[in-house]
């Protein structure tokens, strides 16, 4: 098999994967594996195998694939396939639920990327490494991650990646939020919005706008952050993220009530109850959240 032929399965394989259509994604990229295997191009083998096992974890099958892939990060010196191995263990273990242990391999993935000359793998892995840390309040190294992604898409003009450079760079804007640079940080989350909103990249804009409610709050210019805030939840229920949906009623509750509005608050975290069946949202915790700093309380990155 030639490598142009390869690489058709590849594009073919990707096409379906961005459609949708895991099974047909998975089935060209076992092919693409197969034929390069039989061929002796190993690193070209290990590059789909790579890819169909992302599929795998997509499709719910990650603890099958962490062995496999743990395999070929150990056997080969191919730097850009160890990159993508690493990557792809932390979205299993992301999938699992073990942010540590994702967060290890992600950090693996992201400086293995630093030495692959494809600014795709090199945003993406660290990205995913600077997302875990953030989750998991490491915010030096969350930083270091976001700019390093930042870096990477710099000279890159495709509509999607100034997308993805737009959704970093208020990701970014978060952390300063969260490290005492509180003005610097609304900058860059009202820099990542426009950008966001030029391309239409309602999937990505929600969870900025969110930010911008939190930090709005905290700059306590209260009418920008519940015009972001309303916003946000109703693009996070449209995008069914329920997350963020529950951060924002956290958020425009805090927001009623130094406004001192609590009939409103009141409502804001009754509707909260869908998210929390086992605890009923009674008059006596809604008093407690009422007196409660919710600033303090919701954790965007949960």
């Amino acid at each position: 098999m030639s490598e142009e032929l390869f690489f058709q399965l590849l594009d073919r394989a990707q096409e379906c994967f961005a459609s949708g259509d895991l099974e047909g994604a998975l089935q060209l990229f076992v092919e693409a594996e197969k034929s390069a295997r039989s061929e002796e191009l190993h690193d070209l083998a290990d590059r789909a195998l790579c890819n169909a096992s992302f599929v795998r974890i997509e499709m719910g099958r990650a603890e099958t694939e962490i062995p496999r892939l743990r395999q070929l990060f150990m056997s080969t010196s191919h730097t850009r396939n160890r990159c993508s191995a690493a990557y792809n263990i932390a979205a299993a273990y992301i999938n699992l639920g073990d942010l540590e242990k994702a967060h290890q391999w992600a950090t693996r993935s992201g400086d293995l990327a630093e030495q692959v000359d494809d600014p795709a793998i090199r945003a993406g892995s660290n990205n995913q490494a600077a997302t875990l840390a953030l989750r998991l309040s490491h915010h030096d190294l969350a930083e270091q991650g976001f700019r390093r992604a930042l870096q990477a898409l710099e000279h890159q003009h495709e509509a999607y990646q100034q997308a993805n450079r737009a959704a970093v760079l208020g990701n970014l804007g978060y952390v300063m939020m969260c490290t005492g640079r509180l003005s610097e940080g609304l900058d860059l989350c009202e820099q990542a919005r426009s950008s966001l909103d030029q391309a239409g990249a309602d999937h990505l804009v929600y969870e900025n706008l969110q930010d911008l409610c939190y930090g709005y709050i905290l700059d306590d210019r209260l009418d920008q952050a519940q015009a972001c805030g309303e916003r946000a939840l109703d693009l996070a229920e449209e995008y069914e993220d329920l997350q963020v949906m529950k951060n924002c009623l956290f958020l425009l509750a805090e927001i009623a009530v130094r406004r001192g509005d609590t009939f409103r608050a009141r409502r804001f975290l009754r509707e909260l109850t869908h998210f929390y069946p086992e605890i009923e949202m009674n008059e006596e915790i809604i008093e407690v959240f009422l007196a409660t700093d919710l600033t303090d309380v919701v954790n965007l990155r949960g």
